[in-house]
């Protein structure tokens, strides 16, 4: 079990008053007390999604990442983040940047990875379990021992969870009723600096993926239009894509 699963359990001891988690679509610009922010991660760090990440040649960016974006919401007061999902890629998916990839396996990864770094820089992880499940992506995170906090519709969602093996120390629904334990906070936070310009484009420019090289063309965000998929509108990086797109170098990245 890792340290930052481990202090979850152990922080139980800090309990709160109140039995409702404020949910918000927005990170705040004044402290909440047990704000919730559910917001895509690409919206936090520029750019860079959970497809971007689980995308990359080096999946170990998702810790990174999920420091650098924990940071940002712990500056910001922000006890808990609320992202991911256990559901995986399928072609034609409406809206491929929510997914991580077509991998359970590798969907589980990157959540456990992005996890872990919210917790060394002190915000609660919770995985958005909401919606679709793939029940190899639930096992693949009960055997990684990564049974983080999660936000389900109802106790039947978690119901089904627990049938699969994973249990965990706080559960709450969409509205922000508090379904299982209670309240915690990380008191901790990350003092060391981050340069964020220079990690979200190391993270892009390891997330470059040879789609198809006939079809010819640089798609942004759509792993469906062919040729190779990059993750930034940046021309840096479309300069980058054109030689991979010729043959000039290599791509970086997995197809998702």
């Amino acid at each position: 079990m890792s340290r930052s699963l481990t202090t979850i359990l152990v922080f139980l001891t800090f309990l709160s008053a109140f039995s409702q988690i404020v949910l918000m679509n927005e990170v705040p610009q004044t402290p909440i007390d047990l704000a919730a922010v559910i917001v895509p991660p690409q919206e936090i760090l520029k750019d860079i999604s959970l497809l971007c990440l689980g995308s990359s040649g080096n999946l170990n960016f998702s810790k990174d990442a999920g420091i650098a974006v924990g940071k940002i919401l712990k500056e910001k007061n922000v006890s808990y983040y609320v992202f991911g999902t256990f559901d995986v890629l399928k072609v034609g998916d409406s809206d491929p940047l929510s997914k991580v990839s077509s991998s359970p396996y590798i969907t589980a990864q990157v959540l456990s990875l992005f996890a872990e770094g919210l917790s060394i820089v002190g915000v609660v992880p919770v995985f958005n379990a909401t919606g679709n499940i793939d029940t190899q992506v639930v096992t693949a995170l009960v055997t990684r021992n990564a049974t983080y906090p999660v936000m389900v519709e109802n106790k039947e969602k978690y119901a089904l969870l627990k049938r699969f093996g994973y249990t965990t120390s706080l559960v709450f629904d969409t509205d922000g009723n508090i379904l299982v334990g209670r309240p915690i906070r990380f008191p901790w936070s990350y003092e060391n600096d981050i340069d964020f310009e220079r990690l979200r484009r190391e993270i892009l420019e390891n997330s470059i993926v040879l789609i198809n090289r006939d079809v010819g063309r640089i798609s942004v965000n759509d792993p469906w239009d062919g040729g190779v998929l990059i993750f930034s509108d940046e021309t840096w990086l479309k300069e980058i894509a054109k030689e991979v797109l010729s043959g000039k170098r290599s791509p970086t990245g997995r197809i998702p």
